[in-house]
């Protein structure tokens, strides 16, 4: 019975855990006016004090012409054990749209073994076949990513191959697990969310 008692709390907890509301969320962000397209990962500064707050899952940087870019826009939010065991996480992705052809993507980790939810760590992907963001996983307490091989492009928009790179959280931030692997671009795939 108290067995029984335990696993309802216990899925109680990681439905709580659910519950944050990332589409109306303040996220940090660069202060840059101008922000060059990036073509490599980059880890960012976690005590950035600069931030956007997204309304219905999207913040337009030009609010004169929304529709003609810039903006964020929530693409994905990945669940699963990063920091610990005990308590999910949430990885959650943004898509950056110049109102050009190129993009690129935010990535933010957030503990949430407490209200709010702690960020633990962000990152900015390059841009399309430069590094841009491919595919992303939380398992067993590593983040993979898949970046799109810049060795591999077939144009700007494009690359035939990807690079994955798995992290570990210790000691409060994300160190590399492992040596990095590389693959083929699956044709199905996705390679741009579509801007609402």
């Amino acid at each position: 019975m108290l067995a029984l008692a335990l696993l309802a709390l216990n899925g109680q907890a990681q439905a709580a855990d659910r519950d944050v509301d990332f589409r109306n969320l303040a996220y940090p962000f660069p202060s840059r006016k101008f922000i060059p397209v990036p073509d490599r990962l980059a880890w960012m500064n976690p005590g950035v004090k600069s931030t956007v707050t997204l309304v219905d899952g999207r913040h337009n940087f030009d609010r004169s012409e929304p529709t003609q870019g810039p903006s964020l826009i929530l693409d994905q939010v990945h669940y699963g054990y990063l920091t610990s065991s005990e308590h999910l996480d949430a990885v959650v992705v943004l898509g950056y749209h110049t109102g050009g052809t190129a993009y690129w993507y935010y990535v933010y980790a957030f503990s949430l073994g407490s209200s709010p939810p702690k960020l633990v760590g962000w990152l900015r992907a390059g841009s399309r076949a430069d590094s841009g963001l491919y595919r992303i996983q939380v398992s067993n307490r590593r983040l993979t990513l898949d970046l799109f091989d810049p060795q591999r492009r077939v144009a700007d928009c494009c690359s035939e191959g990807f690079v994955r790179t798995t992290y570990d959280y210790k000691d409060g931030r994300f160190v590399i697990s492992g040596p990095q692997t590389s693959g083929n671009v699956e044709a199905t795939v996705p390679h741009r969310p579509k801007p609402e």
